[in-house]
């Protein structure tokens, strides 16, 4: 049971430039969250290939309140998680803080209806960003997936 669900999401996203980005969702392994871990792209391997900054990744524990946030984007329900500010009237995304720093993360639809993702984090006086798109697929691949992680955290997967 302990492997059943060890496998990770992972979205790469390279770019030419070098400012590609890479994001992964794992279920925690107490079954009680899903961690999202964002990584920008650093250089290229031997072969050419974009190499992702691991070691240097941030991370976001996503609880059942954040997960139902990101759920209701994927459905179509809103076009982005978090409160709306009155006067921009853009999403202020998800808010985590700890005695270590706080993060924001940001997800849903920009001006041109391109689904991105963007987390920010703040340790100290060191700010690291990491954002990038979600194609439509992908979409569905994480819907299907933080459901059914719900399932699991709940222990309605039996």
């Amino acid at each position: 049971m302990a492997d059943k669900y060890s496998k990770s999401f992972i979205l790469y996203k390279a770019k030419n430039d070098g400012n590609g980005a890479a994001s992964q969702w794992s279920l925690g392994s107490k079954k009680d969250c899903v961690f999202l871990e964002m990584a920008n792209q650093k250089g290229k391997d031997k072969d050419g290939n974009a190499n992702f900054d691991w070691p240097n990744k941030i991370s976001f524990k996503l609880g059942e309140s954040d997960l139902g946030e990101l759920l209701t984007v994927l459905m179509g329900i809103k076009d982005g998680v978090g409160p709306i500010d009155q006067e921009s009237k853009k999403h202020k995304g998800l808010f985590h803080s700890n005695p270590k720093g706080n993060a924001v993360l940001y997800f849903g639809y920009d001006k041109n209806r391109m689904l991105r993702i963007h987390l920010s984090v703040k340790r100290d006086d060191q700010k690291t960003v990491v954002r990038h798109a979600i194609s439509e697929g992908e979409a569905c691949i994480l819907r299907t997936l933080l459901c059914r992680a719900i399932e699991v955290m709940y222990g309605w997967n039996d």
